[in-house]
């Protein structure tokens, strides 16, 4: 017998993390792979073993070599079958005890094993986690196929004159009957309805009328409504069109050769969460103009298995997971609805101690489910994937008529709350409307979707939502003056005050939101925040800001976080765990991205409240950052916006004698009736002026004598041209994006008069008595890495959604006054200019950046926090590159030596030397290690089961770190991720720290209890 789990162990997986479909214990946790289970006496997947998980989704079908052989068709056929689910990146082939890897794929392509040949075999599979070797960026996943196909076929019946709604009833009705014919559920006397056999049911009017009836009449409910006359109208080109739906290859073979279409399909293995993905891509992309306006995106798969499974665990931690009901109130095609289907019926037999049948799951389709919406196109599609679901999740479904629903779907389990929302004029409240009666409230465990996210939808009754939303805050927050905060009309946030209503008391709330609610400043979306976090107990909150624009939520640009809360008022001293996922390279290329304990940070609201910057710091920094920006602020300096006000007037905002350059003239430009009716405005007062051109911005000095004037190279008028002081030199010149490759803001001064574009922003000193001292001092503060580091850990939009700094950002920078400097600053001021001036070096500007941190009384161990944040924070595509990069031999040892010396006089206190010193790990190891000996001369070295055992330790729970002590060698080892952005001297400190606080028992020379 060949033991599985322990092959895996030995490539460097968890045992834990493997289910076999053979193992009767796991079955339980196969649901998810009922596709597969339900196939496996068929010839082409009897190889098929198991499936290894990793951070609760598929990495691996494992498959038995000896039964597949040498038959290199079989495997094609698998690595076929296995894409088509759309979830597990690779095969295992498990042959005597070594385990063979395959990328999976749609393609004709052979079979390429990928290259496993690791120093040592125990790193194979943390290898596959980590690095994704051999998985294209670009492979083409089935739901992109059944989206391309989905809209050809719509796209041809709304050209030929259908209705959309019942363009989508007829593919829809072709599509489940597909699922049935792949499936095996269509009997002789269905079959015989086609003229040409099951192929040919939707080939002709008769045909379709006919099949229509028997989906009618067998399943009931509202299926897809369509009637017999509607299809009579349709002209016969469309049964041509959906009937491609139903062809399959000759025989239901899987053919080797490949091309994205309907025949080339079997959907007896396609499972139905890729057909509600496929559905909202297509809503998504089919109605632009809706979806905009309503601002909904489809919602990944794996996002909502994450969302309703870690909803799900707090469920059943109360005992309510068997029996709970749960809501999503824009419901979309039905990705939440189906997931949490799944898993109710996961929870149900885990509960009862047997697999539910046909009648509990429609009882749990009917008593546990409910979704509203505002498109009746999404609907459809919902309804389509819950019908789909309850059949593929029943172990016996045959014969078919016994799958009969006794009850419409409309109006008992999903809610079509728009008026007239297939226009793209409705403006209809949906869900946060009237027509959500109060038999709702308080009737649900679990609350969770995806809402719509736009804002400033102009809708005509948004003033009650603000009336209802200022109803439900005064109850909640206790205070009868409350009203509602949604800033900038947003419609996500309406839901999660609605939500309170309808879950019951202390039940789960669960809503992938827009980012600007974690990171917005101003316009109050701070203070909507924190209303939110005092009505209810947020437990978790997911930033997903980083990996925005990437695989991981595809084509959505838009920073999102997934926020967890019980539906309760949050107690006295309450706090979530906020995580903030990392860009990975090839693991966020493949859709996957690593949920880090290690990366956890436990967040006050109390602390939250007072420092509203904190969740951006903790996002682009770490605990070091806000220790910094917290004794910065405690010295309450101005910010330079009101430094440069209390000289010149204005706002802090818009102080005089500053603002953006002149704008060229465009096309648009507005005709001035002051200036003849000429368009924009005349540029007389810059046609002699210098002018700043992006190549001439070099240096912190700018040599204006060798510019060209104006008159060369723009027009005599502009589109904008800004007060004429604003010119007048000496001035401070800031560009708007910062240079990436320098990790600095660019700043330059210009003596004398100089025009310049709106690309930059300009400060005019010409009415200050120390104009230029002053400008070359304003260069070097805004220059330094202390004023991007705190544009990068304040801004809620760079670094979020934004690469550019914008002008209020470097107002905002704190700033010791220049007349409060000493004469020797003032001098060191001048020399560090002057020095800069010459020739800029990483040295002349290492000095000014201590210096400029001096007049902030920073720490070189403070300097060193902001360059290690901005080496691995910023936003640019270098300095994400360079996060990710392995680390060097020369950084862990800087990381190991300071590491060391913050251990030191802790050990020392129990009269214990240590000694720290990085340790080699084999070739390709996704980790690095170094180890903490009190064995001076000779520090422990990690023997292979030691490496393996850590290894899979890390992997299991997804951690960038792994902490191990060895009490036989008397060594503690710390293994990290290799990538650079875990070995900087900063997080040196900061595991020096943990262990500090967490392994005193070592430090002091004691045995861990």
């Amino acid at each position: 017998m060949i033991h599985y789990k322990e092959i895996i162990a030995e490539h460097g997986g968890d045992r834990a993390s493997f289910l076999s479909f053979d193992n009767e214990d796991d079955q339980l946790h196969l649901l998810p792979y009922a596709t597969l289970t339900a196939a496996r006496g068929s010839d082409e997947l009897s190889a098929l073993i198991g499936v290894y998980e990793w951070q609760g989704g598929p990495l691996f079908m494992l498959v038995n070599g000896d039964a597949l052989g040498s038959d290199s068709v079989k495997l094609s056929r698998l690595r076929r079958l296995v894409a088509m689910r759309g979830d597990a990146p690779y095969l295992a082939v498990a042959e005597a005890s070594r385990l063979t890897f395959y990328g999976v794929g749609l393609d004709d392509n052979s079979p390429m094993a990928i290259d496993g040949e690791l120093d040592h075999v125990q790193l194979l599979i943390p290898h596959i986690v980590n690095r994704r070797p051999g998985f294209a960026s670009k492979q083409r996943w089935i739901s992109d196929v059944i989206l391309k196909l989905l809209t050809e076929a719509l796209d041809a019946l709304v050209a030929l004159g259908i209705d959309n709604g019942n363009a989508i009833s007829l593919a829809g009705r072709a599509l489940f009957t597909r699922f049935l014919a792949d499936r095996h559920l269509l009997n002789d006397e269905v079959i015989a309805i086609g003229p040409s056999g099951a192929g040919s049911l939707f080939d002709t009017h008769d045909s379709v009328v006919k099949i229509s009836n028997w989906l009618d009449d067998t399943f009931n409910g509202d299926f897809l409504p369509l009637s017999e006359t509607t299809i009579r109208t349709f002209p016969a080109e469309a049964f041509q069109t959906v009937g491609n739906i139903l062809r399959r290859a000759e025989s239901g073979q899987l053919q080797l050769d490949w091309s994205e279409d309907w025949a080339k399909l079997d959907f007896a293995h396609i499972p139905v969460g890729v057909l509600s993905q496929a559905y909202e891509q297509y809503l998504g992309t089919h109605q632009k103009d809706k979806q905009k306006k309503e601002g909904s995106f489809y919602t990944p798969r794996h996002i909502a298995d994450l969302m309703v499974h870690a909803s799900f665990a707090a469920l059943k931690r109360d005992g309510k997971a068997h029996t709970a009901k749960v809501l999503d109130p824009a419901a979309g095609a039905g990705v939440f609805l189906i997931t949490a289907f799944r898993q109710l019926v996961k929870e149900r037999w885990q509960h009862d101690g047997k697999r539910p049948g046909t009648k509990v799951l429609r009882e749990i389709l009917y008593g546990q489910i409910r979704g509203f919406d505002i498109n009746d196109s999404a609907l459809r599609f919902a309804a389509l994937g819950l019908y789909l679901m309850s059949i593929e999740l029943d172990a016996a479904p045959k014969p078919v008529e016994k799958l009969k629903f006794e009850r419409d779907l409309r109006k008992t389990v999903i809610f079509e709350l728009g008026n007239d929302s297939d226009s793209e004029g409705s403006e209809g409240l949906g869900s946060l409307g009237d027509q959500v009666g109060q038999e709702h409230n308080g009737q649900y465990d679990l609350v969770i979707g995806n809402p719509p996210w736009s804002s400033i939808t102009n809708l005509d009754q948004w003033p009650t939502v603000i009336e209802r939303v200022s109803r439900i805050a005064r109850t909640r927050l206790k205070n009868d003056m409350a009203v509602a905060l949604l800033p900038n009309e947003v419609l996500d946030l309406p839901f999660v005050w609605r939500a309170m209503e309808w879950a019951k008391p202390n039940s789960q709330i669960a809503f992938a939101l827009h980012g600007r609610l974690l990171f917005q400043r101003g316009e109050g979306m701070d203070k909507a925040l924190m209303a939110i976090c005092r009505s209810i107990d947020v437990t978790g909150i997911i930033n997903g800001a980083e990996v925005r624009q990437s695989k991981v939520w595809p084509n959505v640009a838009a920073p999102f976080c997934l926020l967890f809360a019980r539906n309760i008022a949050s107690p006295p001293g309450a706090g979530f765990k906020f995580i903030s996922p990392h860009l990975e390279g090839p693991l966020s290329e493949s859709g996957s991205w690593r949920i880090d304990p290690a990366k956890t940070e436990i967040v006050s609201i109390d602390r939250l409240e007072e420092r509203p910057e904190l969740l951006k710091a903790l996002f682009r920094g770490t605990r070091l950052d806000l220790e910094v920006f917290e004794r910065l602020s405690s010295k309450e300096y101005p910010s330079f916006g009101e430094y440069w006000q209390s000289l010149h007037g204005g706002t802090s905002k818009q102080p005089n004698c500053s603002g953006k350059g002149f704008g060229k003239l465009l096309e648009k430009s507005r005709l001035n009736p002051k200036e003849g009716g000429l368009p924009g405005y005349s540029a007389d007062m810059l046609l002699d002026l210098p002018v700043l051109e992006h190549c001439n911005f070099k240096g912190v000095l700018l040599e204006t004598s060798k510019f060209r004037p104006f008159r060369q190279l723009y027009k005599p008028r502009v589109h904008r041209r800004g007060q004429a002081n604003l010119y007048k030199g000496p001035m401070l010149l800031v560009k708007k994006s910062p240079n990436a490759l320098h990790g600095r803001i660019g700043a330059a001064v210009s003596l004398t008069d100089l025009a310049f574009n709106e690309t930059y922003y300009g400060y005019s000193a010409h009415l200050q008595s120390s104009a230029a001292e002053l400008t070359k001092y304003l260069c070097l503060v805004i220059s330094s890495k202390i004023a991007l580091w705190h544009a990068l850990i304040t801004s809620g939009g760079f670094g979020v959604e934004r690469e550019v700094v914008e002008k209020f950002n470097i107002q905002e920078t704190p700033l010791p006054r220049f007349d409060n400097l000493s004469a020797a600053n003032r001098e060191k001021a001048a020399s560090l200019f002057a020095e800069l001036a010459e020739g800029e070096t990483p040295e002349r500007w290492k000095s000014t950046d201590e210096w400029v941190g001096s007049l902030f009384d920073l720490t070189p161990d403070d300097v060193q926090t902001i360059s290690d944040t901005l080496a691995y924070g910023l936003p640019f595509s270098d300095h994400k590159d360079a996060a990710r990069a392995p680390t060097s031999a020369e950084s862990r040892k800087l990381f190991a030596d300071r590491l060391d010396n913050e251990l030191k006089p802790w050990a020392e206190r129990f009269g214990r030397k240590l000694a720290v010193q990085p340790i080699a790990s084999p070739t390709l190891s996704p980790w690095q290690f170094v180890a903490i000996s009190a064995r001076v001369n000779e520090v422990g070295q990690i023997d292979a089961a030691l490496l393996q055992s850590m290894q899979q330790a890390a992997d299991t729970l997804s951690s960038s770190e792994i902490i191990y002590r060895d009490e036989q060698s008397d060594c503690l080892f710390v293994g990290r991720l290799n990538q650079a952005r875990y070995w900087s001297i900063s997080h040196a400190r900061l595991v020096a720290r943990r262990l500090i606080w967490e392994h005193v028992d070592f430090l002091s020379g004691k045995l861990a209890a």
